[in-house]
C-alpha cells in the first residue's frame, strides 16, 4: 500500500503516521490513552502511559532526526484492531555526536494497533532489530554467527 492509500485507515492510525512522519510528539501522544501500551521488538521493555510514550517518542526523534515510515501493505483493518506493514528508513543516531557518522537504515516490519474509544490502547511492532543495529554499526556483521 501506497502512502497515497493512507487514507483507508482508521482515523488514529492514520493520524499515528502521519504525526509520526512529521516528528509531531505532542500529536503522537495525544492519539494514546492515558494508560496505553507501546512496545517494540527494539525496546527491552514496554512504555506504559502517555508520560513514558511520550520521553520514547522525544527520544527517538532527537537521536533519528531522518526516521520516516512509509507504508506497504494493509494486513487488516477492523473497528478495534489495525494492523499495517511498512518500511522505515532513515539514518542512526550520531556516533560520538558527530552527524558525517550517522549510517542510513532501512527495515521492514508491522505494526499491530489496538483501539478503543479512537485512541490508541495498545501497540506493538515487529521488526528485525538485529538487522537495523548492523546497518548502523556494520562492525557488528563481523561478530554475527546468523545460520
Amino acid at each position: 500500500m501506497h502512502n497515497d492509500y493512507i487514507t483507508l485507515l482508521n482515523p488514529p492510525v492514520r493520524q499515528w503516521v502521519e504525526a509520526f512522519n512529521a516528528h509531531d510528539v505532542e500529536a503522537i501522544v495525544a492519539l494514546y490513552m492515558d494508560d496505553a501500551e507501546l512496545f517494540d521488538s527494539g525496546m527491552k521493555h514496554p512504555r506504559r502511559g502517555r508520560p513514558e510514550i511520550e520521553q520514547w517518542f522525544r527520544t527517538r526523534f532527537r537521536t533519528m532526526p531522518a526516521i520516516r515510515y512509509t507504508l506497504t501493505g494493509l494486513i487488516f483493518m477492523e473497528e478495534k484492531q489495525a494492523a499495517v506493514s511498512w518500511t522505515a528508513h532513515g539514518r542512526g543516531p550520531r556516533l560520538l555526536g558527530q552527524t558525517w557518522l550517522a549510517r542510513p537504515f532501512q527495515v521492514d516490519g508491522v505494526s499491530v494497533f489496538t483501539l478503543q474509544d479512537g485512541h490508541i490502547q495498545k501497540q506493538h511492532g515487529y521488526y528485525d532489530h538485529f538487522t537495523t543495529v548492523e546497518q548502523i554499526l556494520p562492525p557488528l556483521k563481523l561478530f554475527s554467527f546468523r545460520l
